[in-house]
């Protein structure tokens, strides 16, 4: 197995106490722990959700991965367990987009395609602004802030010729923009 790096102060944590469960518990205890649903944090059927809904807001393109290829999921999930009112945001929201899925179209809004799901987040859109623009701006944080899409993302400078005549040749082409002035 790889070596893996602990990524936040809450994840070490949680290694922390499984190692102290499986050092009093035994190693049952321990298996039962990490087989548990996270106690705070998005159910499965939550994150099946959110990983649909996060990927209509940024697809994947050409060159460009999706917002949960890009981890942006789990940037989600983390920002949650942060701060709790966020994560009551994000599943107002994920509530409110699977409750108008099942009123449309007796169907979860996870198994809609493409076209249905981005109507009806335009219709939420339309009807809870408010709540439809927090959820974008949080995919959109946990998209461009990841490493992978910031590196996707650099521009690199263009050369430039060594002769400064080459770069002055076009602006020597302009007309001029003053009128001249003659003393008398």
């Amino acid at each position: 197995m790889g070596e893996r790096f602990l990524t936040s102060r809450r994840e070490f944590l949680i290694r922390c106490a499984q190692i102290a469960v499986a050092v009093r518990g035994g190693i049952g205890a321990l298996a039962r722990l990490q087989g548990a649903e996270p106690p705070a944090g998005f159910g499965r059927q939550e994150l099946k959700l959110l990983v649909a809904a996060v990927d209509e807001v940024i697809p994947r393109s050409d060159h460009m991965p999706s917002a949960s290829a890009a981890g942006g999921v789990a940037y989600l999930q983390q920002l949650g367990w942060q701060y709790d009112n966020i994560s009551k945001e994000i599943g107002a929201f994920l509530h409110l987009l699977q409750k108008a899925s099942e009123e449309e179209s007796s169907i979860g809004f996870a198994d809609l395609e493409s076209e249905r799901r981005v109507a009806l987040m335009k219709g939420i859109e339309k009807s809870n602004a408010k709540l439809f623009s927090s959820f974008i701006a949080y995919v959109y944080e946990a998209y461009y802030t990841r490493p992978q899409v910031q590196g996707l993302l650099s521009c690199s400078v263009p050369a430039t010729p060594d002769d400064d005549e080459l770069l002055l040749a076009p602006v020597r082409k302009l007309a001029r923009f003053y009128r001249e002035v003659h003393e008398q």
